[in-house]
């Protein structure tokens, strides 16, 4: 049993530390489970964005232990993403669709937390090299 404990704790560390590792693991497999492309593809970005983001949280939280959290930030950006998207598309359309504003949020939230986590990564190992 500690053997396997172990095993997935160095896995969800590997994946925290190196979040996008998930988009080929979750790709293969859901691959190999339903022999379709397009499902794979679309579990793979959706469970990547959920380690992006868990993993920007994180870098955030070992930065700045003090600030804070980032739970708030995270929050704050989904509800501005939603906001902004919606008005947006009433402008545009005429007409409010909460399905595809949310959709839409999620998917600006990859890229967004994507970029966010390589900015604290790097900011991370660049204040670990300057307390060394």
């Amino acid at each position: 049993m500690a053997v396997w404990t172990t095993f997935w704790s160095y896995f969800w560390g590997t994946l925290t530390v190196v979040p996008f590792l998930g988009f080929p693991l979750v790709y293969l497999s859901v691959y190999m489970w339903k022999r379709n492309k397009r499902l794979a593809g679309r579990w793979a970005v959706n469970i990547t964005n959920f380690l992006v983001i868990r993993s920007a949280v994180s870098a955030y939280e070992l930065i700045w232990p003090e600030a804070m959290s980032a739970w708030w930030w995270v929050s704050c950006f989904f509800l501005g993403a939603v906001v902004l998207l919606g008005w947006l598309q009433v402008k545009l359309k005429g007409k409010l669709s909460l399905k595809k504003v949310g959709f839409s949020a999620w998917r600006l939230s990859f890229l967004w937390f994507g970029l966010v986590y390589i900015v604290l990564f790097t900011t991370g190992i660049i204040k670990t090299m300057g307390v060394v």
